[in-house]
């Protein structure tokens, strides 16, 4: 299985769980149908939110609630920046995946296109972005734990330091899929928008009827008995 068999794996997906029957824009129908829950579980992204979302809270919690940690020292090679960024990183990302979750419950009744093409773009970014944080955090950590003395792990609960290090790493995997899976959102909708000619719902109506002159009287000056004086 080749990139672009995998690339229209995820497309035909993308389409196949939208809640309406009409025409797609961005990965959703019209708004206005029903909610379906069901269905918005089966949404690739929404699987995919809820890993991540599962995953930021092992890593983050894995470091808060190490015994050596709670005692004011970080496991990992005492190096408290570590598990402050650890920490930080995993409630960041486990925050945004519950805000973004509800913009993807309320994403099918969004009418304006401008703001559907407005959260596609903000989730793509922001999940490439996290994907690179979750790596930099990684190996940050992994080296500091490296580093850590026999005498520092052998007082700390070392299991919970690499659950949190290869939940870590699965994070890189996974933000970047739901990157992915925005990125072919957004180009779906693009392409939607310009063949289906897809308009926005809120678009205010423009007459387009042609210009007329007003209804001036060529005699205004004789029937006035104005005279312009040069």
């Amino acid at each position: 299985m080749n990139v672009a068999s995998i690339i229209e794996f995820f497309e035909s997906m993308i389409k196949s769980t939208s809640m309406t029957k009409n025409e797609a824009a961005y990965g959703a129908g019209m708004a206005g149908g029903p909610f379906d829950l069901v269905l918005f579980f089966k949404k690739p992204q929404v699987i995919i939110r809820i890993v991540n979302l599962l995953f930021s809270l092992i890593v983050f919690a894995s470091i808060a609630t190490e015994a050596s940690y709670k005692q004011g020292t970080c496991p990992m090679n005492n190096d408290g920046t570590a598990c402050g960024y650890g920490i930080l990183i995993g409630v960041i990302g486990f925050l945004s995946c519950i805000i973004f979750l509800i913009l993807d419950a309320r994403f099918e009744n969004l009418s304006s296109i401008k703001i559907r093409k407005r959260i596609v773009v903000s989730d793509m970014v922001f999940s490439f972005a996290w994907s690179v944080v979750w790596f930099l955090i990684f190996c940050y950590n992994a080296n500091e734990w490296r580093k850590t003395s026999a005498e520092i792990e052998a007082k700390s609960e070392a299991y919970l330091i690499r659950i949190s290090l290869a939940f870590t790493f699965f994070s890189i995997i996974t933000w970047s899929m739901i990157g992915l899976l925005n990125f072919l959102r957004y180009r779906q909708g693009v392409s939607d928008i310009f063949e289906n000619g897809y308009e926005d719902p809120n678009q205010e109506n423009i007459p387009t009827e042609p210009y007329h002159q007003a209804p001036f009287n060529n005699n205004f000056n004789t029937d006035m008995g104005y005279q312009a004086n040069y």
